[in-house]
């Protein structure tokens, strides 16, 4: 399941854990990976909860969609397969998040999401070419200096995760719906 050996836990002890459990209905082995810093998990939560899931300058769905483009243009089966499952269980509305993953300009989203999806993967992709002009390329499809700054933080935050999966060598929960190794290597 995991590179690093699970460390035993009793969730009771633990009540990031137990919450997550409750949520979830059960613990995804992405924090089971990481039991051994339970501290650790206490804080990632808190960030994951600040950044992606409380209401924002951002809607939850266009966090959600920076987060499934980031994670599969970093070939992260893991954040991918949970974050699909994730819109599917939060009933986002639009295109099939798989679709999202793989071509989001294919799919019938907004313009302006569009957009804000070119802008993260570019920041993903091709950190050291962003400029001034990406970020006012933004503001012409409306968005304000806060809504820059969390699809900023989505992006390091989807960033962080899957780098996290990859280390941790943590497998997929779910399904793996897609092949992300092959729709990069066909163009997709």
């Amino acid at each position: 399941m995991t590179f690093i050996r699970e460390a035993p836990f009793n969730e009771e002890d633990h009540p990031t854990l137990k919450l997550i459990r409750e949520d979830y209905g059960f613990i995804p082995n992405f924090f089971k990976a990481q039991a051994a810093r339970p501290d650790l998990i206490d804080a990632e939560v808190q960030l994951v909860e600040a950044t992606l899931i409380k209401d924002g300058a951002l809607t939850r769905q266009q966090k959600e969609h920076i987060f499934l483009v980031c994670s599969a243009a970093n070939l992260s089966t893991y954040c991918v397969t949970a974050h699909c499952e994730i819109i599917r269980m939060l009933k986002i509305d639009g295109p099939e998040p798989e679709q999202i993953a793989l071509d989001h300009m294919a799919t019938d989203l907004p313009i302006v999401d569009k957009a804000l999806l070119n802008f993260s993967l570019r920041l993903n992709n091709h950190p050291l070419k962003i400029t001034q002009d990406d970020i006012d390329d933004l503001r012409t499809y409306g968005f304000d200096d806060q809504q820059i700054l969390e699809a900023v933080m989505c992006v390091g935050l989807a960033k962080w995760a899957n780098y996290i999966a990859f280390g941790l060598g943590t497998v997929p929960d779910y399904e793996i719906r897609i092949d992300l190794e092959k729709s990069k290597a066909i163009g997709a």
